[in-house]
Formats: structure tokens, sequence, C-alpha cells
């Protein structure tokens, strides 16, 4: 388990749109993994990876593969090649696991009980994102359509996470709550399964 994800804004690790909490940070979150992501239209900032990416992809030879469990032999293979095998002249000309031998030595095992979504609540929570109410007194929260009801039409409103209730409250300009607006899609199995439609 790795104790950080750095990734860039794109799906399915990012919302380009930036009106949401990414999805895929939540999980991370309830993983206890920290969720790093780019600047907005700045790869360099994981120049890296993106380097990495580019040579697995080339090492692994992707468009020769017929199938998915081919895919996944050979970027394992890639993988494995560039981590213990792979000399690199900047190093002192040595692997990346002869480097970085601590890795091995305190690895954090996965353990499927450690998944725990009050962490993802908890990150959801701190958020608070505006939501214009349309002309039918509804809003859009992760892409499905809520009824905050028609007195509200044009008005901004905040939307807040409840974690105690998994719910959606709405918030007016007084920092009254409007409504509170259960949503399934943030229940444990589903974030463990991310499935959020």
């Amino acid at each position: 388990m790795p104790k950080a994800i750095r990734t860039d804004n794109g799906e399915p690790f990012g919302v380009p749109t930036r009106d949401v909490v990414p999805f895929m940070s939540l999980w991370l979150k309830a993983w206890n993994i920290i969720p790093i992501l780019n600047r907005p239209r700045r790869p360099t900032d994981n120049s890296k990876v993106e380097r990495g990416q580019g040579t697995t992809s080339r090492w692994a030879e992707l468009s020769k593969c017929a199938n998915l469990n081919i895919l996944q032999q050979r970027l394992d293979n890639a993988c494995l090649i560039q981590r213990e095998k792979y000399p690199v002249v900047r190093l002192g000309n040595v692997t990346r696991s002869q480097l970085h031998k601590s890795l091995e030595d305190k690895a954090r095992p996965f353990d499927q009980a450690n998944f725990d979504e009050k962490k993802a609540y908890a990150h959801l929570a701190l958020a608070v994102m505006p939501r214009k109410v349309s002309i039918n007194g509804t809003i859009v929260i992760y892409n499905k359509v809520f009824s905050v009801g028609a007195s509200h039409k044009r008005k901004i409103m905040m939307i807040k996470f409840d974690p105690i209730h998994v719910a959606w409250m709405v918030i007016d300009q007084t920092g009254s709550i409007c409504k509170t607006i259960p949503d399934s899609r943030f229940q444990k199995e589903c974030l463990f399964n991310l499935i959020c439609q």
C-alpha cells in the first residue's frame, strides 16, 4: 500500500470541472492513501511519472497485446525490469530496488479490513461547493439531479456533505440548511467498489 498517489486531473482520478471532490480521491482516502492532484494543465508536476509511463508503454509494446491477460503480463514484466534489473546511471548504476531496499522492509501490507469510509467522509465533508438551482428547482451533484424546491430556483446554494447521515446539506446564503438529501452512492459498499452512479 502506498502512502500517497499523485495523479493528473483527468478521469478517473480527477474531475476536470473541479466542481466536486474526485470520487477516486475519496476511495484513496478510505484506504489511508493521500491523493495528490497535479495542478490543471501542468503535466510537469508529475514529469517523472509521465516519462515512466511512456517508457513502460514502449517496453510492454501495448499495441501488440491481444487481450487483457497479455497486457497485464507485459506490464508486470516491464515494471519488474524497471525496478529490479535496469541499472540507472544517475543513481550510480544501481537498480531502483537496490537503492530503495527499505521499501521492501517497511512495506504497508494490503488488508481489506483497513478500508475506512469514515476517512473518505471526513475528507468530503471539508468541501463546500456552490450550486445554482435550475429554473425547475434542481441541482446536480456528481452528475445526479436532485430537487431542492422551486422556491429556490435561480439561487446560489452551497452543498456540504453530512458524514453521519451520508447526505448532502443544501445551505442557503444565510447559512440555514434548506434541505438534506440522502445519497446512497456514498455508502461504504458503493465507495469500496467504486460504484458512483
